[in-house]
């Protein structure tokens, strides 16, 4: 246990922070900017306007080389303080514990505080400012605060500020492009008997769906409202489509009741699998002009939702030939033995699945009891490489959330029902 976590319990929230301040947590980067305007104060100008203008014009966070190794950049989070500041903390996608490494540090006598961190080319993330007022209500080592908005980062995510640096991703597929056709949304209300429970379907049919017209590739996908709302799903369908790279495709985006109950349904749950495979695909079929071919048919869906793509697979592959899982967890486990999916896949003999898998690089283990996305979905992979398996697995330079999910989902889609050509 680190100094700084065994004195959690024993000092306050002050004594806490300069603990971490003593240390160098989370101040061991120089930027360019601040040592500039830290020779300015010590020759004698105390202003920081003109920094602040400057700031301002180019936005934040401030972004430089990072000159000995040309993988990462230098970011450096500004906050512009008042004479009540004492602490302002960044939290994020990119963040994990201690949240004390991540305070930043005030220029003496200056209303500039900062906080600079070396990160990876190309990383793409949502982030927060918290104030002392925020703090108090934060649990510091857990890295619960959100924060607020950047004031200096003109770009939004949700209710956050994102960054996207240098070399990162390009998320082309999800711009809506007005001289593509556009695909129906439909509404409706499933109710199941296996689960004793009701909920919400959107159907999603694409431009030119007819009846009576050749079978459509069929998409399941779970956490249906962020399907929609998050990840836009059916604008990336119909770019996709227009463009000749996937078979028209009906999407069906299944919504939860409730928290509780995704949290329970989406774990390998046999019940959730029963009534996808003998509610909701018969009643798909019976109201929709979908493919019952495997081979066209994918069950995608993010974290929980990954791991629960992969075991509806591996319960009706004839139903499900393609998993495209968006950073699963797999660390999922009914005991205190992580891993328990994986095992599954090992034991059965191989089946006629195709798997798109990916994690972010800031999915790793923040707890200590090894069960971190980035290291369970290798595993994951490595055991279907194992066993023959086609894998499609890729990396990306985020964290656990949509803001790199939505550029993905195209991605699987792509690996496991592009076209040949497109």
């Amino acid at each position: 246990m680190s100094k700084t976590v065994a004195l959690v319990g024993a000092i306050g929230f002050s004594c806490l922070v300069a603990v971490s301040q003593d240390y160098g947590l989370g101040v061991k980067y120089s930027s360019a900017a601040i040592d500039a305007l830290s020779r300015q104060i010590a020759n004698g100008d105390q202003t920081t306007d003109a920094f602040w203008r400057r700031v301002t014009i180019s936005g934040t966070p401030l972004v430089e080389p990072f000159q000995e190794d040309n993988r990462y950049q230098l970011v450096t989070f500004l906050w512009r303080g008042s004479a009540d500041t004492r602490y302002v903390l960044v939290s994020g996608s990119f963040t994990k514990p201690p949240a004390t490494d991540y305070l930043m540090k005030q220029l003496a006598g200056t209303d500039v505080w900062y906080l600079t961190l070396k990160l990876p080319n190309g990383a793409r993330f949502a982030y927060g400012l918290s104030t002392l007022s925020d703090l108090l209500e934060t649990n510091l080592m857990r890295g619960e605060a959100r924060g607020h908005r950047d004031p200096l980062n003109p770009h939004l995510w949700l209710d956050q500020s994102m960054a996207e640096l240098p070399g990162a991703t390009p998320q082309p597929w999800i711009v809506k492009n007005a001289a593509n056709p556009e695909g129906k949304l439909e509404e409706h209300r499933i109710k199941s008997e296996f689960l004793k429970n009701e909920r919400g379907v959107t159907v999603y049919t694409p431009p030119g769906y007819r009846a009576n017209g050749k079978p459509c590739a069929l998409l399941v996908a779970f956490d249906g409202d962020s399907y929609l709302d998050l990840v836009p799903t059916p604008v990336i369908l119909d770019n996709l489509t227009a463009a000749s790279k996937i078979p028209p495709t009906v999407a069906v985006l299944i919504s939860s009741p409730g928290r509780e109950t995704r949290n329970l349904e989406l774990a390998p749950n046999q019940n959730f699998v029963d009534f996808l495979a003998q509610e909701l695909i018969p009643w798909t079929r019976a109201h929709y002009n979908v493919t019952s071919d495997p081979r066209q048919t994918v069950v995608a869906g993010s974290s929980l939702g990954g791991t629960a793509a992969a075991y509806a697979a591996l319960r009706h592959p004839e139903l499900f030939g393609n998993v495209l899982s968006q950073s699963g967890a797999f660390s999922w486990t009914p005991s205190t033995e992580l891993g328990w999916l994986p095992k599954e896949y090992i034991k059965k003999t191989r089946l006629p699945l195709k798997f798109y898998l990916d994690a972010g690089v800031f999915e790793v283990d923040r707890s200590g009891n090894g069960d971190g996305i980035l290291e369970w979905s290798r595993q994951m992979r490595d055991v279907l490489l194992a066993k023959g398996y086609e894998v499609h697995y890729r990396t990306f330079v985020g964290g656990h959330d949509y803001l790199s999910w939505r550029g993905t989902l195209a991605d699987g889609l792509l690996a496991l029902i592009g076209k040949p050509d497109g």
